[in-house]
């Protein structure tokens, strides 16, 4: 073989070794995972979602001085230095003590889109904190508003001020108006709702049974109100039927968690982490366990595993999640007048491309583009299906095929 046959053959086997190499990487960049971690913040509530894109969202972050001690730490440790969105459940200190020290912190443009929250006013010191902290990103949710974090993951409002049982204002019970969120990946559902209320009482409104209905059947329920005896109602937990129950708390004067709370999941069959001991119940040998610390939970296509330690298969439901096969590239990203959006899935296959904003609504959705295998491209005028031009900001670009759903984030800047 001549010399100019070697070289050729180099060439061509190097260039075969690019490509494998890109392809890995591009597929493992595809298929990560989802990452739910309920944090060990004592007698509070805070829960970081990751999507397998890093997309993120912190809803709650304990009391007064866990941001500090230990949200601020747990972050650090995932090198996470911003966040996507920021949400609280409802305006008791041990639920949004935290905020304004994570945000502080971090900066305030450190969060990327919003900080979420039910709306109104509190009277507390601790309210005014978190209100002055994050004034500058503060959106009231709704309900149905679905964030879209990327990588298949969404999280949906699925109520907010009483879901519609009780009437403004609202400013009785702070328990019954906590926002209620459905976190999704494939088949997988997580629901936590802070200390959503779960009796009535001259304290309280049952809106656990309706909200309950909303959610339906999850993988994993977030305990309502650190095992309170006004929540986790015999309703919820028909409802649910979660698989895994996760209980936040500490040491406190409340008896959480409750053992009547404890007995009604394990009647579910439904195995117990919690955090702490706590100052209750106990739970019954073999049906859960105390962790003493986070509960960490990762989540693929076929199974979720806590705390890297006990797996749980998950059902087919037909629910795409994100392609390990698809390949997604938006330039320029941030764009001020138009962006290339360009793609591509296996031969024959056909591709939908909708545009989403914050909010989870619709503003633009392409024709159904039939792929032939090789690179394809739209370009996006960051205008309406309706022609208006849409504002400066943050919008989710979603592409639906057989294989399954690829959505990246793209920033218009004026």
């Amino acid at each position: 073989m001549d010399e100019r046959r070697i070289s050729s053959a180099r060439l061509h086997a190097v260039a075969l070794w690019i490509a494998l190499v890109l392809a890995w990487t591009v597929a493992g960049l595809c298929a990560g995972s989802l990452e739910i971690h309920c944090l060990d913040v004592g007698q509070g509530d805070c829960t970081l979602v990751i999507s397998p894109t890093g997309g993120t969202l912190l809803f709650d972050a304990g009391y007064n001085g866990k941001g500090s001690s230990t949200v601020l730490p747990h972050l650090s440790s995932l090198g996470i230095t911003g966040l996507d969105y920021i949400a609280s459940s409802h305006y008791h200190a041990d639920h949004i003590g935290g905020i304004d020290e994570v945000v502080s912190s971090l900066g305030i443009d450190s969060v990327r889109v919003s900080v979420l929250d039910r709306g109104w006013s509190y009277t507390t010191l601790t309210y005014q904190d978190y209100a002055s902290a994050v004034a500058a990103k503060r959106t009231t949710i709704y309900d149905g508003q679905v964030l879209d974090l990327g990588g298949g993951v969404t999280v949906t409002c699925i109520a907010v001020n009483g879901n519609g049982e009780l009437s403004s204002p609202f400013d009785d019970e702070e328990n019954d108006y906590c926002v209620s969120l459905l976190v999704e990946y494939g088949s997988f559902k997580f629901f936590v709702a802070g200390d959503l209320s779960g009796v009535d009482n001259s304290y309280y409104n049952d809106i656990e049974t309706s909200v309950s209905l909303d959610a339906g059947d999850v993988d994993v329920y977030r305990v309502d109100h650190h095992g309170s005896a006004s929540n986790t109602n015999a309703n919820l937990v028909s409802n649910l039927s979660p698989e895994v129950s996760v209980i936040s708390c500490g040491s406190n004067s409340y008896g959480h968690p409750t053992q009547t709370v404890i007995n009604r999941l394990v009647g579910a069959s439904s195995y117990i982490y919690q955090t702490h001991t706590g100052s209750g119940g106990t739970i019954p040998a073999g049906e859960g366990e105390i962790v003493n610390g986070h509960v960490i939970i990762e989540v693929t296509s076929t199974e979720y595993i806590i705390n890297d330690d006990r797996s749980y298969p998950l059902e087919s439901s037909g629910v795409e999640i994100t392609a390990g096969d698809m390949w997604f590239r938006a330039y320029p990203n941030p764009f001020s007048s138009s962006t290339t959006l360009s793609f591509s899935i296996p031969r024959g296959e056909t591709a939908g491309i909708e545009i989403f904003d914050v909010t989870g609504r619709a503003v633009k959705v392409f024709p159904a583009v039939g792929l032939s295998g090789e690179t394809q491209s739209v370009t996006w005028d960051g205008r309406s299906s309706s022609g208006s031009e849409a504002a400066a900001g943050f919008y989710f670009v979603r592409v639906s095929s057989e294989p399954g759903v690829v959505t990246h984030k793209v920033i218009k800047t004026r």
